[in-house]
Protein backbone atom coordinates (compact mmCIF):
# COMPACT_ATOMS: atom_id res chain seq x y z
CA UNK A 1 0.00 0.00 0.00
CA UNK A 2 0.65 3.50 -0.75
CA UNK A 3 -1.07 7.54 0.05
CA UNK A 4 -2.70 9.17 -2.06
CA UNK A 5 -0.60 11.92 -1.19
CA UNK A 6 2.47 10.26 -2.57
CA UNK A 7 0.98 9.36 -5.47
CA UNK A 8 -0.07 13.15 -6.09
CA UNK A 9 1.77 16.33 -6.78
CA UNK A 10 0.07 18.91 -4.70
CA UNK A 11 -3.33 18.63 -3.04
CA UNK A 12 -5.26 21.74 -2.16
CA UNK A 13 -8.39 23.84 -1.86
CA UNK A 14 -9.72 27.06 -3.32
CA UNK A 15 -12.08 29.87 -2.30
CA UNK A 16 -15.07 32.71 -2.99
CA UNK A 17 -14.51 36.11 -4.12
CA UNK A 18 -17.00 38.18 -2.05
CA UNK A 19 -20.65 37.80 -3.43
CA UNK A 20 -21.52 40.73 -2.21
CA UNK A 21 -19.29 42.70 -4.90
CA UNK A 22 -20.48 42.52 -8.33
CA UNK A 23 -17.00 43.60 -10.07
CA UNK A 24 -15.91 40.20 -8.72
CA UNK A 25 -18.48 38.03 -10.60
CA UNK A 26 -20.14 37.30 -14.16
CA UNK A 27 -16.49 37.36 -15.52
CA UNK A 28 -14.15 35.69 -18.14
CA UNK A 29 -12.99 32.98 -15.50
CA UNK A 30 -14.67 29.59 -15.05
CA UNK A 31 -15.78 29.36 -10.71
CA UNK A 32 -16.43 25.29 -9.51
CA UNK A 33 -18.91 25.14 -6.39
CA UNK A 34 -18.70 22.33 -4.60
CA UNK A 35 -22.52 21.36 -5.88
CA UNK A 36 -21.09 20.70 -9.25
CA UNK A 37 -19.05 17.09 -8.21
CA UNK A 38 -22.44 15.99 -8.74
CA UNK A 39 -21.06 15.37 -12.10
CA UNK A 40 -18.59 12.59 -12.63
CA UNK A 41 -17.14 14.70 -15.29
CA UNK A 42 -17.19 18.67 -15.35
CA UNK A 43 -17.27 20.24 -18.78
CA UNK A 44 -18.65 24.07 -17.85
CA UNK A 45 -19.42 25.83 -14.63
CA UNK A 46 -22.31 27.54 -13.24
CA UNK A 47 -20.67 30.63 -12.39
CA UNK A 48 -17.89 32.29 -13.78
CA UNK A 49 -15.26 35.41 -12.16
CA UNK A 50 -13.56 38.33 -13.19
CA UNK A 51 -9.73 38.79 -12.70
CA UNK A 52 -10.21 41.24 -9.71
CA UNK A 53 -12.07 38.33 -8.19
CA UNK A 54 -9.34 36.25 -8.20
CA UNK A 55 -6.66 39.06 -7.56
CA UNK A 56 -8.97 39.99 -4.22
CA UNK A 57 -9.72 36.21 -3.35
CA UNK A 58 -8.46 32.57 -1.67
CA UNK A 59 -9.60 31.06 -4.80
CA UNK A 60 -6.89 28.65 -6.70
CA UNK A 61 -6.92 27.49 -10.22
CA UNK A 62 -7.44 24.19 -10.76
CA UNK A 63 -6.22 22.28 -14.35
CA UNK A 64 -8.06 20.29 -16.94
CA UNK A 65 -8.09 16.51 -16.23
CA UNK A 66 -7.49 17.41 -11.94
CA UNK A 67 -9.36 15.47 -9.87
CA UNK A 68 -12.32 17.84 -7.55
CA UNK A 69 -13.81 16.87 -4.43
CA UNK A 70 -16.30 18.23 -2.68
CA UNK A 71 -15.49 18.79 0.98
CA UNK A 72 -18.40 20.04 2.21
CA UNK A 73 -21.78 20.40 0.94
CA UNK A 74 -25.53 20.26 1.61
CA UNK A 75 -27.40 16.39 0.94
CA UNK A 76 -25.15 14.35 -0.83
CA UNK A 77 -22.51 16.88 -1.82
CA UNK A 78 -19.61 15.57 0.46
CA UNK A 79 -17.27 13.39 -0.81
CA UNK A 80 -18.50 13.31 -4.40
CA UNK A 81 -15.60 12.90 -6.73
CA UNK A 82 -15.13 14.31 -10.24
CA UNK A 83 -12.76 14.86 -13.47
CA UNK A 84 -11.95 18.70 -14.57
CA UNK A 85 -12.28 18.61 -18.08
CA UNK A 86 -11.77 22.81 -18.55
CA UNK A 87 -9.27 24.62 -16.44
CA UNK A 88 -11.24 26.72 -13.08
CA UNK A 89 -11.09 28.28 -10.38
CA UNK A 90 -12.82 26.63 -7.19
CA UNK A 91 -14.13 27.61 -3.81
CA UNK A 92 -13.17 26.57 -0.37
CA UNK A 93 -15.29 23.50 -0.56
CA UNK A 94 -13.48 22.09 -2.87
CA UNK A 95 -10.49 19.60 -3.08
CA UNK A 96 -8.08 19.65 -5.90
CA UNK A 97 -6.10 16.79 -6.46
CA UNK A 98 -3.27 17.46 -9.07
CA UNK A 99 -0.99 14.41 -10.15
CA UNK A 100 0.80 13.25 -12.98
CA UNK A 101 -1.02 12.35 -15.79
CA UNK A 102 -0.62 8.44 -15.89
CA UNK A 103 -1.37 8.35 -12.11
CA UNK A 104 -4.64 10.58 -13.12
CA UNK A 105 -7.02 7.80 -13.67
CA UNK A 106 -5.67 5.37 -11.07
CA UNK A 107 -5.93 7.91 -8.70
CA UNK A 108 -9.90 8.95 -10.06
CA UNK A 109 -11.53 6.03 -10.17
CA UNK A 110 -10.21 4.86 -6.58
CA UNK A 111 -11.76 8.13 -4.87
CA UNK A 112 -14.59 8.32 -7.07
CA UNK A 113 -15.72 4.45 -5.84
CA UNK A 114 -14.92 5.31 -1.98
CA UNK A 115 -17.92 7.76 -1.43
CA UNK A 116 -18.99 5.95 1.40
CA UNK A 117 -15.47 5.91 3.02
CA UNK A 118 -14.49 9.39 2.61
CA UNK A 119 -18.34 10.79 4.35
CA UNK A 120 -17.44 8.01 7.32
CA UNK A 121 -14.04 9.88 7.73
CA UNK A 122 -14.97 13.16 7.51
CA UNK A 123 -18.26 12.58 10.12
CA UNK A 124 -15.38 11.12 12.46
CA UNK A 125 -12.77 13.34 12.27
CA UNK A 126 -14.42 16.85 11.70
CA UNK A 127 -17.22 18.28 14.02
CA UNK A 128 -18.50 20.18 10.78
CA UNK A 129 -18.32 16.94 9.02
CA UNK A 130 -16.18 17.92 6.11
CA UNK A 131 -13.54 16.34 4.52
CA UNK A 132 -10.18 18.40 4.71
CA UNK A 133 -6.77 17.89 2.75
CA UNK A 134 -5.16 16.36 5.67
CA UNK A 135 -7.75 13.69 5.33
CA UNK A 136 -6.98 12.87 1.98
CA UNK A 137 -2.89 13.07 1.41
CA UNK A 138 -2.78 9.86 4.26
CA UNK A 139 -4.94 7.80 2.46
CA UNK A 140 -4.19 4.54 1.58
CA UNK A 141 -4.15 3.22 -1.94
CA UNK A 142 -3.26 -0.11 -3.48
CA UNK A 143 0.22 0.62 -4.25
CA UNK A 144 0.82 -0.18 -8.47
CA UNK A 145 3.63 -1.43 -10.50
CA UNK A 146 4.88 1.46 -13.24
CA UNK A 147 3.88 -1.41 -16.61
CA UNK A 148 0.30 -1.75 -15.26
CA UNK A 149 -0.04 1.54 -13.99
CA UNK A 150 0.82 2.40 -17.50
CA UNK A 151 -1.55 0.05 -19.19
CA UNK A 152 -4.82 1.22 -17.23
CA UNK A 153 -3.56 4.78 -18.19
CA UNK A 154 -3.34 3.93 -21.84
CA UNK A 155 -6.82 2.43 -21.23
CA UNK A 156 -8.33 5.26 -19.45
CA UNK A 157 -7.12 8.10 -21.23
CA UNK A 158 -9.07 6.62 -24.35
CA UNK A 159 -11.82 6.42 -22.51
CA UNK A 160 -11.54 10.18 -20.75
CA UNK A 161 -11.46 11.06 -24.36
CA UNK A 162 -14.42 9.31 -25.88
CA UNK A 163 -16.46 10.62 -22.55
CA UNK A 164 -15.43 14.49 -23.14
CA UNK A 165 -15.99 14.28 -27.11
CA UNK A 166 -19.46 13.10 -26.22
CA UNK A 167 -20.02 15.34 -23.24
CA UNK A 168 -19.14 18.13 -25.62
CA UNK A 169 -21.10 17.30 -28.41
CA UNK A 170 -23.91 16.96 -25.95
CA UNK A 171 -23.57 20.39 -25.13
CA UNK A 172 -23.90 21.87 -28.47
CA UNK A 173 -27.12 20.05 -29.30
CA UNK A 174 -28.54 21.29 -26.30
CA UNK A 175 -27.33 24.95 -26.79
CA UNK A 176 -28.25 24.25 -31.04
CA UNK A 177 -32.22 22.98 -29.76
CA UNK A 178 -32.16 25.65 -27.11
CA UNK A 179 -31.51 28.31 -30.06
CA UNK A 180 -33.76 26.47 -32.93
CA UNK A 181 -37.30 25.68 -30.66
CA UNK A 182 -38.51 28.66 -29.72
CA UNK A 183 -37.91 29.74 -33.31
CA UNK A 184 -40.09 26.92 -34.17
CA UNK A 185 -42.64 27.57 -31.69
CA UNK A 186 -43.02 31.20 -32.95
CA UNK A 187 -43.38 30.10 -36.50
CA UNK A 188 -39.97 32.44 -37.43
CA UNK A 189 -38.78 28.95 -38.85
CA UNK A 190 -41.23 26.73 -41.03
CA UNK A 191 -40.40 23.17 -41.73
CA UNK A 192 -43.49 21.89 -43.31
CA UNK A 193 -42.18 21.58 -46.67
CA UNK A 194 -39.33 19.31 -45.50
CA UNK A 195 -39.37 15.68 -46.90
CA UNK A 196 -38.45 13.29 -44.41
Amino acid sequence: MTTIGNYSERIYSGGTPSTTDSAYWDGAFSWLSSGETRNRFITSTEKTITQTGIDNSSTKLAAKYDIVMASAGQGFTRGQVSMLLLDTYVNQSVIIIHAEKKMLPYLFWNLANRYEELRAISDSSSIRGSITTKMISPLEIPKVDDKSLQAFSDFAWSAISKIENNLLESRRLTTLRDTLLPKLMSGEIDVSAIQL
